[in-house]
């Protein structure tokens, strides 16, 4: 399918999901309909994939026109021009959509001065964890953005202010550690022999494998099976040898760096996934379907343990510090 990511004010404002039978769905789901939360809301779409209410293109259906078709030119200009660049019409149609992943909760783990474990590195945005907890609000991307960028911002100018004459601060790099991430990156240029050939397929393999076995609905022989072949994966690339060894505009030996990362964060993911045995926001376990108590819920905490590529993983309880489980600010300022 064509794609490109539509708001969920889509379905705030009253969008409907409808079937391959053009049939809506929802009230299978949650009471809420359409306006049930993000996580729901995929898990429902794709539970209807999966049962086969399909559309021609393997999709589901989002509804407009029930709403005037003018006022939905008003109110999503922005929307149904980029619908229209797909060739769907939002204001009066129906556009083909399917859930995707376009944000994650997790990230580099900071503080709240954007500071991390490692001295002189700051974080912001899309990189930090934890900001959005299980799972984030529509339109708190931008805020997270702009509320940690300013403050990194102004703690990294008074970190540089502070530490501007400190020897401790400042040093040389490591020039063990530098060569060994060359050599890592150079390995299918100086590699002889080996597979050869388009990555595309791999890169393919690699995202249905995610989709199927990583993706919305999860359970604990899927994510085995899919670590499984993330291990094969990073075999394959090891041995995979370039046929073009130039290092100026090499986009192949872009697409093996890409892949590499590619599927050592998918394995990250899944094993995180492997390792937490309940259902929390936009991580769902069929076989550990239950949240648990939200007073003893913890942030999945992953790191690499040992230069093999290990894995260490622990769970770290979540400090309620300003509004514990059941307590409301809104009540309480009233």
């Amino acid at each position: 399918m064509t794609g490109t990511v539509l708001e969920e004010g889509l379905r705030g404002a009253g969008g409907y999901l409808l079937d391959g039978n053009r049939e809506r769905f929802m009230h299978k789901y949650d009471a809420k309909l359409e306006r049930a939360t993000r996580d729901i809301v995929s898990r429902a779409m794709f539970s209807e994939m999966k049962a086969g209410h399909l559309t021609p293109n393997g999709g589901l259906y989002i509804s407009m026109g029930h709403l005037g078709p003018e006022n939905v030119r008003k109110q999503f200009k922005g929307m149904v021009e980029r619908c229209a660049d797909c060739g769907f019409d939002l204001a009066g149609g129906l556009v083909e959509v399917v859930p995707t992943a376009h944000y994650m909760m997790g990230g580099v783990e900071f503080d709240v001065d954007c500071t991390t474990a490692l001295q002189g590195l700051f974080t912001a945005g899309e990189d930090s964890g934890g900001v959005h907890g299980a799972n984030r609000l529509g339109g708190n991307g931008v805020a997270n953005s702009t509320v940690f960028g300013g403050v990194a911002g102004e703690e990294m100018a008074a970190w540089v202010r502070r530490e501007g004459g400190s020897q401790a601060a400042f040093r040389d790099a490591d020039r063990a550690q530098i060569d060994a991430a060359i050599a890592r990156c150079e390995q299918p240029l100086r590699a002889k022999g080996g597979a050869h050939g388009n990555l595309e397929p791999l890169r393919e393999t690699l995202f249905d494998l995610m989709w199927e076995k990583v993706g919305i609905i999860r359970d604990a022989q899927g994510l085995k099976d899919a670590l499984g072949v993330l291990s094969g994966f990073d075999s394959e690339l090891d041995a995979y040898t370039l046929a073009d060894h130039s290092r100026a505009f090499n986009l192949s030996w872009h697409d093996w760096m890409n892949l590499k990362s590619l599927v050592q964060v998918s394995r990250v993911i899944a094993e995180a996934a492997l390792a937490r045995e309940d259902s929390r926001g936009a991580h769902f376990r069929a076989d550990f379907p239950k949240a648990g108590a939200l007073e003893t819920s913890t942030y999945t905490s992953v790191r690499q343990a040992d230069a093999g590529g290990r894995l260490a993983i622990d769970m770290k309880p979540v400090a309620f510090t300003r509004v514990k489980p059941g307590q409301t600010l809104i009540r309480d300022a009233a």
